[in-house]
């Protein structure tokens, strides 16, 4: 009995050692396709999210999710070969599930108001890395990783160009909602976007600058 309890802690431990490995692929994907500054698909796709600062589904993002479901089949069967099956599934499970986890989270930040201290904590960091600095933040679910490589921008309030303010932060009248105004404020006259300033959103974003107001 205390051998089985034994077994299925160490398996749940090893699911949350993979949901927790992916927040660090998270960190280094979203990097790296800032760095690549749109050379390849993968990178072209998420600059275009910053072009816009919203989010929509995308028929593309279906790829995403294949390629981490398949990534973690592979933590599975590869992993096998030097541990326990059981194991190796867990930590592929719990990279999966992290990856799905970091989907909805980053979704929730563009299109739901935050519910609790924890969730507007993070959109704070989140909504630094689009209108601050993009280099900087760039994990969405936890800030370990930028606190650990040194890309944490942390300023008094988010400055976001009124164009491009989530649907959750601007109240009937277009203003930030009085819950939110000591996190952001709202930055330019503009509520549409030009063909103009959407070309010079879109040159910003894929040179990681921040958008102007």
């Amino acid at each position: 009995m205390a051998s089985t309890l034994l077994t299925v802690l160490a398996v749940v431990g090893t699911f949350l050692g993979g949901a927790f490995l992916w927040t660090l692929g998270e960190y280094v994907l979203h990097s790296s396709f800032h760095w690549a500054k749109g050379k390849n698909f993968a990178s072209k796709a998420h600059l275009d999210h910053h072009v816009h600062a919203s989010w929509h589904f995308d028929p593309i993002i279906t790829l995403a999710w294949i390629g981490v479901v398949l990534f973690g089949i592979a933590y599975g069967l590869l992993g096998s070969m030097i541990m326990p099956a059981r194991f190796a599934w867990a930590l592929g499970a719990g990279w999966t599930v992290g990856y799905f986890f970091y989907e909805w989270h980053h979704r929730s930040s563009h299109v739901h108001a935050p519910k609790n201290r924890w969730q507007a904590w993070l959109r704070v960091h989140h909504f630094n890395h689009h209108f601050g600095h993009p280099m900087l933040n760039q994990g969405v679910t936890i800030p370990l990783w930028d606190s650990v490589f040194r890309t944490r921008y942390q300023p008094e309030r988010v400055r976001v160009p009124r164009r491009l303010a989530m649907p959750w932060l601007i109240d009937e009248n277009g203003e930030v909602r009085p819950e939110y105004v000591d996190d952001y404020e709202l930055v330019g006259s503009e509520t549409t976007t030009s063909e103009r300033k959407a070309a010079i959103d879109r040159a910003r974003a894929f040179a990681n600058l921040e958008p102007v107001s």
